[in-house]
């Protein structure tokens, strides 16, 4: 950042805080004047031609003619540096914009929303895990009983062959 930007930011921090602090103390006189602030400052610093005003004498564009080029250039910097100000301001007490509230709102809904449809995606799948899991404990469940029986008729089988081969023995 170059000495000119940094002379710009606080000369504009200066004119924001003797702007505000003058809007402050004409909010203070009454509720209306606070709602005509607000209002001025969602409409795009347009609607109240007093605020327009004071705003022009606190910024120095009130020195340009509204008729030069010079004017519309003044007010466009002085505007962005004014809402980066109150930005700057309103963050020292926790105020986040409402666009940013509104967008964190929205994503966290998304996200929400989000994480029901994984948990009850995880839900099926479990089920199914466990669907499977007790079909693979039945089909191990009959290979035990399949291997069992396999293995008493191999014994007896050798029992016969074993009978038989007794018998021939003692035949001769």
């Amino acid at each position: 950042m170059g000495a000119d930007s940094l002379e710009d930011r606080s000369l504009m921090d200066r004119n924001f805080l003797e702007f505000w602090g003058n809007l402050l103390l004409s909010a203070a006189k009454g509720q209306e004047e606070l709602e005509a602030m607000a209002k001025w400052i969602r409409q795009g610093l347009s609607g109240f031609e007093y605020l327009n005003d004071m705003f022009r004498k606190f910024y120095g564009i009130d020195r340009h003619s509204e008729d030069s080029p010079d004017y519309l250039q003044s007010w466009k910097k002085a505007e962005r540096n004014f809402y980066k100000s109150l930005e700057d301001y309103l963050s020292l007490f926790g105020v986040v914009p409402r666009e940013e509230h509104l967008e964190l709102l929205k994503e966290y809904e998304e996200l929400k929303a989000k994480a029901a449809a994984q948990e009850e995606t995880i839900k099926h799948l479990r089920m199914l895990h466990a669907e499977k899991g007790f079909a693979q404990s039945e089909m191990i469940s009959g290979l035990q009983e399949l291997m069992v029986e396999q293995g008493e008729q191999f014994r007896k089988l050798m029992e016969s062959f074993s009978d038989l081969y007794m018998t021939g023995k003692n035949d001769s």
